[in-house]
């Protein structure tokens, strides 16, 4: 839901018809047939095709919970960044992305779709955000100028003890 319902996603899906592309991005993810969920995974898994075809062989054990914000400015970035910070922590990136300056929350939980994903070794890390960077970002800058809600990210992890071969890893 979170893939299908990021604006930039969405505008990428040339062939899909608009009405699904309409409705996955007002969200109306109810009103979705098995049809439309399997036209959709099948335009996401093209979309992401370098991280899947990439990452899933590896076979990760898929987990989810929460970390709370300075565990989430811990994380790292994907090696494909273009112009990723030196220190490889997202925390580094959020600030060299310019924010909304505009006095209010960037982030809003509230119009989260899907949790952000990473994966890493271990649960205890390190580990590496693969989905999710506008929101986790987002919620980084509002933390730094004291407007982020105090709550913990919800978050899924994959974890494999081969993720160090994983070629976006650091």
């Amino acid at each position: 839901m979170a893939e299908s319902g990021s604006p930039r996603f969405v505008k990428s899906l040339e062939g899909v018809p608009i009405d699904l592309r309409a409705r996955m991005q007002a969200g109306r993810f109810e009103t979705l047939t098995d049809a439309d969920w399997t036209e959709a995974e099948r335009w996401i898994q093209r979309h992401r095709a370098g991280f899947l075809e990439s990452l899933l062989p590896l076979r990760p054990a898929w987990f989810s919970g929460e970390l709370m914000i300075a565990a989430v400015a811990d994380l790292r970035v994907v090696r494909y960044m273009p112009h990723p910070p030196p220190s490889g922590r997202l925390v580094d990136f959020a600030e060299s992305e310019r924010g909304a300056g505009t006095g209010k929350p960037e982030f809003d939980r509230s119009r989260m779709v899907g949790m952000p994903i990473a994966v890493g070794p271990a649960l205890d890390g390190p580990l590496m955000l693969v989905e999710g960077y506008t929101r986790c970002c987002q919620a980084l800058r509002d933390q730094k100028v004291g407007l982020f809600d105090g709550l913990p990210m919800p978050l899924i992890v994959g974890v494999t003890r081969q993720i160090p071969g994983w070629v976006w890893w650091w």
